[in-house]
């Protein structure tokens, strides 16, 4: 009866946070679709003017219908519930009162839509578009930021700005395409306006879109983390890289219909990234909620399991980006390898900063410093390397101290695993593990840092090279077999045992790569390929030996 106490009360804790996850679903859902809304105004507009200029009228006016429809749907679910939209009421007062807002500017619009719709507009009905949308569009915007603001409480979420940005974009392509029809039609009387209005729309889609990959501070993004919207983000970067000839076309008066058909293009695939972000609110508020539930469960082994890890990723750190620097030297997807360096380098900065204040150890706070003094004049080339200033000088000075700053990261993983004063054995080898799966990620950066020191006529690599790849293949079979001497554990975990047969077949084929004098141009782009999977799926490993309950 004793044993079974525990396992119902975190049965019931789970069950509290899916019921707290449902409640923040509906909210990011509620965030989704009242910035869809924001869209949906300069979308309408866009539609009337393109009824208006005469480009394909009765496809639009189809459009319009559906368009002025669905925001009456959306915005009926968002004051009253609406189950087919997942929309429940959200009873706030803010809320409430910016909803009114809404629905009384609305209601004039609408009703203006729909004279455009039974084709009795007249010239003053196109006036009176143009003087409404705008409006209407600061209201729905208000409205968006009063949904947000209910996750102000929680200072560790900050995706629903994410959302609410993100949706912006959504916005920014119809309110561009809305303003080239304005500059293109006989609203010649406010041209300089809607041009304005266009180029500052144009510079804030190009700018949140750059923070929602990389981040920006002013505007308070995070950097994307997840495959799944770094992916969706990547797409949405080359469309609109794309776009940007076709829309100083259109600005001449040339090719507009391409023009507006590519930002509807853009709509889409930025809703599809939308919907991401929406599903990730979910996910990471849920973890978040459960986390605090369950409290300080075996807080401190995890704990210090998780500081080694977090530490022994910095050592991994330490030779991707010296990596980079070198595929950035040699010009190989220069664009790519710039933004892959800024992201490692923030990373390790901000690891270095969390580890800093997480831990009073002595001994581990007296390495830290010697970290961060080896640390700043590295940070500095690198940084240098990714503004492309003296390129020469801070490449060299990386390639000479990466490896005196990968020492002293490792000596900071040591500090960690030696500070554990426990007598017990099996932890003790738990926490050996994660180090030196953890030194595996490391090691298949450093050699491919070696192998394109060789590529970069850095001969003296060859023996380097050799030494680190006999090191990954030694511990990766003492990984898999266990081994006394070095305290590790022959694995009995299921799905630890599969991930490092996984890991096994991965190097097979790759390590002939490493050791090949003179690969040729596609053995090398294959080792950069398959190095960056093997590297995230030894990070799987060593998360794996981190939380399991048996190893």
């Amino acid at each position: 009866m004793m044993q079974l106490i525990p396992k119902l009360l975190l049965l019931m804790l789970l069950f509290t946070a899916s019921l707290l996850a449902l409640s923040d679903k509906s909210l990011a859902i509620a965030i989704d679709l009242s910035g869809k809304q924001r869209m949906l105004t300069q979308e309408m507009t866009k539609e009337g003017l393109l009824i208006y200029a005469n480009i394909d009228r009765e496809e639009n006016l189809k459009k319009l219908k559906e368009s002025s429809q669905l925001f009456d749907t959306i915005l009926r679910g968002l004051r009253e519930g609406n189950s087919s939209l997942k929309l429940v009421a959200i009873e706030e007062t803010n809320i409430q009162t910016s909803l009114q807002k809404v629905q009384s500017q609305w209601e004039p619009f609408y009703h203006n839509l729909q004279t455009i719709i039974s084709q009795r507009a007249n010239e003053a009905n196109y006036h009176q578009l143009a003087q409404q949308n705008l409006p209407l569009l600061q209201e729905v915007n208000h409205l968006v930021e009063c949904y947000t603001s209910q996750e102000s409480d929680n200072q560790k979420l900050t995706l629903a700005n994410d959302i609410n940005l993100a949706g912006k974009q959504r916005m920014l392509t119809q309110k561009m395409a809305k303003d080239l029809l304005f500059i293109n039609t006989q609203f010649k009387d406010r041209k300089k306006h809607y041009l304005k209005d266009f180029n500052n729309a144009r510079q804030r889609f190009g700018e949140t879109l750059e923070g929602l990959l990389h981040g920006n501070k002013k505007l308070h993004l995070q950097e994307a983390k997840l495959p799944s919207i770094i992916k969706q983000l990547t797409t949405v970067q080359q469309l609109w890289k794309t776009q940007q000839p076709l829309l100083d076309h259109a600005l001449k008066g040339k090719k507009l219909k391409k023009a507006i058909l590519g930002l509807d293009t853009l709509k889409e695939e930025m809703n599809h990234g939308v919907q991401l972000y929406t599903q990730s609110l979910k996910r990471q508020k849920q973890r978040l909620k459960l986390s605090a539930l369950i409290g300080d469960f075996m807080h401190q082994s995890n704990g210090l399991k998780e500081q080694i890890n977090l530490s022994g990723r910095q050592r991994m750190l330490t030779q991707r980006m010296s990596k980079l620097a070198l595929l950035i030297a040699l010009n190989i997807k220069k664009e790519d390898n710039i933004r892959r360096l800024k992201r490692d380098a923030s990373l390790y900065d901000n690891t270095l900063k969390s580890l800093k204040n997480n831990d009073n150890n002595t001994k581990v706070q007296q390495q830290i410093a010697n970290v961060e003094h080896a640390w700043r004049p590295f940070y500095a080339s690198i940084q240098h390397i990714i503004n492309n200033q003296e390129m020469d000088a801070s490449l060299q000075y990386v390639i000479q101290n990466n490896e005196s700053l990968l020492a002293i990261s490792d000596q900071l993983v040591e500090a960690y695993e030696q500070s554990n004063q426990s007598p017990n054995y099996l932890e003790k080898a738990r926490l050996h593990i994660v180090n030196i799966a953890g030194q595996e990620r490391m090691l298949t950066q450093k050699m491919t840092k070696e192998k394109f020191l060789i590529v970069k006529g850095e001969t003296n690599s060859s023996e380097e090279l050799h030494n680190t790849v006999k090191r990954f293949d030694t511990a990766l079979t003492a990984l898999v077999l266990g081994d006394k001497e070095q305290q590790i554990l022959k694995p009995t975990n299921p799905e630890i045992k599969g991930q490092l047969d996984k890991i096994v077949t991965m190097w097979q084929p790759l390590k002939p790569l490493y050791i090949k004098n003179k690969p040729t141009a596609k053995e090398l782009a294959n080792i950069v390929m398959k190095n960056t999977v093997l590297l995230q799926e030894i990070d799987k490993m060593v998360k794996m030996a981190e939380t399991a309950t048996e190893y």
